[in-house]
Formats: structure tokens, sequence, C-alpha cells
């Protein structure tokens, strides 16, 4: 995904899992993400970061 992309809020999937978007950078085409299962927030490339529109906030699992 591109940082334009993303707005905070919204629920994303990535290599550690599924998190939520907390801040953008758009200058440098990154995200601050905060995962769902141990609530750690780092900063992650978006390029690294996958749409996934079944993903709703408030929940964090498939419908």
């Amino acid at each position: 995904m591109q940082a334009k992309d993303l707005k905070p809020g919204m629920w994303v999937e990535c290599q550690q899992g599924i998190a939520e978007v907390i801040d953008v950078d758009q200058a440098h085409n990154t995200a601050i993400i905060e995962n769902m299962n141990d609530h750690k927030r780092i900063n992650i490339n978006c390029d690294d970061i996958q749409d996934q529109p079944q993903l709703h906030s408030g929940c964090d699992r498939y419908y």
C-alpha cells in the first residue's frame, strides 16, 4: 500500500499480523501500527502493509 491510501484507525494486515494504523508519514511512506496481539507499536514501511477490506473497525477477525 501507499501512505496516501492509509488513514489512522484503519485495520490492516502485515507480517506482524493484524494491526491498527496509528499514524501515517506520507513523506517517508511509513506508518506507525499497533499490533492487535501484543499492542506493541512499530514503524513500518507502507509497502509491507496489505489492505484487507474484510477487516473492519472494532473487529480483529474476518467476516
